[in-house]
């Protein structure tokens, strides 16, 4: 497939399903997961239509950073746009800091190419209006906790085996 026909696949709305929220400061944010942006690549460039690499990786203070660099390869030729992120090393949350700094890189990087940019756009009547997700929507998976209930656990207890 040629780049420009890539291109135009890759700004075309993101199912509805695909996008999660959450909520922050009592502000909803609503981002799609990393492995849901990588699962739209495959299918919209090809499963070998781009590549993802780390450019560079610092501390600075008490802050990850990374950039990285996201190549979407046509048959005619290929682009490359990089994005950058950064993370407490005192991270408060799940994952670890160089993992959500590489999701966070992965969204910024997809979307300078059209994908999933409306969900960066700040009140964009493009940014489709879902219903709040249900607390219950899903039976949680056998030995799942939620985030609220891991802080209580292990908030105070550093050296605690999870």
């Amino acid at each position: 497939m040629k780049l420009t026909e890539i291109l135009e696949r890759l700004r075309q709305p993101v199912p509805p399903e695909l996008i999660s929220y959450k909520t922050i400061k009592g502000n909803r944010i609503d981002y799609i997961s990393w492995v849901n942006l990588a699962d739209l690549l495959d299918a919209r460039a090809g499963i070998d239509g781009w590549t993802w690499r780390l450019v560079d990786q610092q501390q600075i203070g008490n802050r990850l950073t990374q950039v990285w660099e996201l190549t979407i390869i046509g048959e005619d030729r290929s682009i490359s746009r990089q994005a950058s992120g950064d993370e407490s090393l005192d991270l408060d949350a799940y994952g670890t800091p160089a993992t959500n700094v590489e999701a966070q890189c992965l969204r910024r990087c997809a979307s300078k190419y059209g994908l999933c940019r409306n969900l960066w756009k700040k009140d964009s009547k493009s940014t489709p209006q879902l219903p709040p997700t249900p607390k219950t929507a899903q039976p949680p998976i056998k030995g799942e906790i939620t985030r609220e209930e891991w802080l209580q656990r292990f908030r105070n207890e550093p050296n605690q085996k999870v």
